[in-house]
């Protein structure tokens, strides 16, 4: 019985000069190029990846026409509000319409960029896993200000919570999609961010406590 090897003795050669690092060592093993419902996974743009690297977070917008927008939130509803009118198998976030942005083409092509694991993938299987969904159903004036996490560079083996980067490739170990199922104005909802604390070498400081600080980012 024999494996594989993972790994690829081609050498990885690049220099210091910012952008001109050369390409990665080819491997044999191609990641998903199709989702459940068969259509085309969409790799990240250049941008799109040095943003997300850059950030730590990304916003793709107008992924939802506004069918299937309609058709989504009213299933929203029903999850919450009349819960009884569902099947039992369709009372979660990840049955029906919203079941499509579970493995959307452009997740899986961000996931394949900076989740996968080439070894496990194949054109039936996702190098990557799911791990949970939840639905956030809110009105003005729920919530509260509670910042959480940190950077991922120092985690101890087994901790999800971690970035990793060489040159022309990086992996992001915990990774959430948040799909806005309503427009999102400014200082009226949307996920705050700290740019570029998924790789900050220094702790947070007290400014980060309040919501005003510019230190806070936002794609609203």
């Amino acid at each position: 019985m024999s494996e594989d090897p993972v790994e690829n003795s081609e050498p990885f050669i690049f220099d210091n000069n910012w952008g001109h690092w050369g390409n990665l060592p080819p491997h044999d093993r191609k990641l998903t190029t199709t989702n459940a419902d068969g259509e085309l996974v969409v790799p990240l743009t250049e941008e799109q990846k040095f943003t997300f690297d850059t950030n730590g977070w990304l916003m793709i917008p107008g992924l939802l026409t506004e069918d299937e927008l309609e058709e989504m939130r009213e299933f929203c509803y029903r999850l919450v509000n009349d819960l009884e009118s569902l099947p039992y198998d369709m009372r979660t976030p990840i049955a029906g319409p919203l079941e499509r942005l579970v493995d959307h083409p452009v997740v899986v092509g961000f996931c394949n960029e900076f989740l996968a694991y080439p070894a496990l993938a194949n054109e039936d299987h996702y190098g990557f896993r799911f791990e949970t969904s939840f639905l956030l159903y809110r009105s003005k004036g729920m919530g509260r200000f509670s910042p959480h996490n940190g950077n991922g560079l120092w985690r101890l083996p087994g901790n999800s919570h971690i970035y990793r980067a060489i040159p022309g490739k990086g992996y992001s170990g915990l990774t959430r999609a948040v799909w806005e199922l309503n427009p999102v104005q400014e200082g009226d909802g949307g996920t705050l961010f700290v740019n570029g604390s998924h790789k900050a070498a220094y702790k947070l400081p007290e400014s980060i406590k309040d919501r005003s600080s510019s230190l806070w980012n936002t794609y609203s």
